[in-house]
């Protein structure tokens, strides 16, 4: 029998709601059960029989930053745009009907999410019509990865982004799919000689927990590790990932969230600071710097990020960076009655803002970012910048409806993660446009 991997539930308790812009968008009305059931059954019916997905080509030119329109224009910016509506272009390409891999946490059509207007919308990069952001083929994808691998390595985004893809390219062909000791788990499309792999580490570094093993867990015990506190050595990238890397010609890293929790910080072997130092044990140095989350967050991409560009332990490959995704928690956060109950996106003239620590964890990972690409040794570095477009999209995340009536694990309202099918989806456009570049 096929083992699931845990849904992440165990960061709610550090997220504070995106400060929201004086045009709030109102609660959403509750439907009567009967006719929420009909409507999802109608809906349902709608996505696998009367719409089927069509998708386009796709360039072959482009990256997620900016890409040539191929034409001779100016570099186009995919990051700056707006959502537009668009039920035809926006069709997903999966259902939860159609594919297997969606989690409960993620499986928002399943827990009853009152609208599914979250599937309408479509990315619409600035810049006229040669820089349009083209529809995901898959069978385009799979041209450009035949005998190619790609490895993810983070938290429960980047499973979510991995679930996405996969969901994405399953159907064009059914994946294989194992685990395997070393705590990664393995997709691969034998026909198509591809495999996707995911490494779950919510800090990317060495690290283990204060009070527990000798090495760090896995996605088993993540209670633990978000209760804290844990021990981050902030100079050393993680050996349980890090040399894997050199057989993959993609490597995606993104975790950030989990940097906010209880921990100690150290430095060849040293404790330099904590944050959340009431609960940390810092080996009796009392003397030990109480530091900001942003501190370890940016010096733990730091030492990733050059390591992956100085080709550390055999890596040739390109190192991708997905940017932090922004919370939308509004009135209140995960304890205290923070919701996210929008049904549409933001508005191009609707002002939205990250919250804390995320602006600061965005900051320092396209920083970082800069300065590890002007140090690269024959290695690729390519960013992948989703905030802001997903800032505007407060409506793609489960709310209510990641769980079933009574039945959750640790997230009652849940802000953070998003629905599959659902915005995320769009960070495969821009996946494939740096692999095509």
């Amino acid at each position: 029998m096929t083992k699931i991997l845990p849904a992440i539930p165990s960061l709610g308790g550090l997220l504070t709601g995106v400060r929201r812009s004086s045009r709030a968008i109102p609660k959403t009305t509750r439907v009567p059960a009967l006719s929420a059931a009909l409507f999802f059954a109608a809906a349902t019916f709608w996505f696998l029989f009367l719409s089927p997905f069509r998708p386009s080509p796709t360039t072959s030119s482009s990256v997620a930053s900016g890409h040539s329109s191929g034409n001779g224009a100016a570099a186009c910016d995919a990051t700056r745009g707006e959502w537009v509506h668009d039920p035809v272009g926006a069709r997903p390409h999966y259902t939860n009907a159609t594919c297997a891999f969606i989690q409960d946490y993620q499986n928002c059509m399943k827990h009853g999410k009152p609208s599914l207007e979250f599937l309408q919308w479509r990315w619409h990069p600035d810049g006229g019509a040669g820089c349009e952001l083209q529809r995901f083929d898959a069978e385009a994808f799979f041209r450009l990865v035949r005998g190619r691998s790609i490895l993810f390595v983070g938290d429960s985004l980047a499973s979510s982004h991995v679930t996405s893809l996969v969901c994405t390219l399953s159907q064009a062909e059914t994946p294989t799919r194992r685990h395997t000791a070393d705590g990664f788990e393995h997709w691969r499309f034998p026909e198509h000689d591809f495999a996707v792999s995911f490494f779950w580490t919510p800090f990317q570094v060495r690290w283990r927990l204060t009070h527990g093993p000798p090495a760090a867990v896995g996605p088993d015990r993540q209670g633990e590790v978000f209760a804290g506190p844990n021990d981050l050595h902030l100079d050393e990238p993680d050996d349980r990932w890090m040399p894997a890397a050199k057989e993959h010609d993609y490597v995606v890293v993104s975790a950030s969230h989990w940097f906010a929790r209880p921990a100690v910080y150290y430095r060849r072997g040293r404790p330099v600071g904590c944050h959340g130092c009431a609960a940390a044990e810092t080996d009796g140095n009392n003397n030990v710097t109480a530091l900001p989350p942003a501190y370890a967050q940016r010096a733990a991409f730091r030492t990733v990020l050059r390591a992956l560009a100085s080709g550390h332990q055999g890596f040739k490959g390109t190192a991708i960076l997905r940017t932090v995704a922004p919370t939308h928690y509004s009135h209140g956060g995960w304890f205290d009655g923070g919701e996210c109950p929008s049904t549409r996106p933001f508005y191009r003239n609707q002002m939205a803002e990250m919250a804390e620590p995320e602006a600061q964890f965005y900051e320092a990972q396209v920083e970082e970012f800069r300065a590890a690409e002007a140090t690269a040794n024959g290695v690729r570095l390519r960013l992948l910048d989703v905030a802001g477009i997903m800032l505007r999209r407060p409506d793609g995340h489960p709310d209510r409806y990641g769980h079933g009536a009574g039945e959750h694990g640790g997230f009652d309202v849940d802000c953070l993660h998003w629905c599959l099918p659902g915005p995320i989806d769009v960070w495969n456009q821009l996946l494939l446009q740096i692999i095509a570049s």
